[in-house]
C-alpha cells in the first residue's frame, strides 16, 4: 500500500453524520451585493435620487438579513 493509498483511507472515514455542514456565507453575501449594485444602478436610471436609492438599498439589505419579517 502506497502513502497515498493509506492517506485516502483514512479520510474517507471521517465523514459522520455528526459533522456540522459547511456553510458558504460568503456567497450568499457576494450574490446580494452584486443585486444591490444593479438594483442601485437600476433605480438612479430611473430618476431616483441618492437619498431615495440609499434608503431603497437599505431596506433591501434589512429584508435580504432577515431582519423585515
Amino acid at each position: 500500500m502506497s502513502a497515498e493509498e493509506e492517506f485516502t483511507e483514512e479520510w474517507e472515514g471521517s465523514d459522520s453524520p455528526d459533522e456540522a455542514e459547511v456553510v458558504d456565507h460568503f456567497s450568499a453575501v457576494a450574490r446580494a451585493a452584486s443585486i444591490v449594485g444593479d438594483l442601485r444602478a437600476a433605480l438612479r436610471k430611473e430618476g431616483f435620487t441618492k437619498e431615495e436609492t440609499f434608503d431603497l438599498v437599505q431596506l433591501y439589505w434589512a429584508s435580504e438579513l432577515g431582519v423585515i419579517g
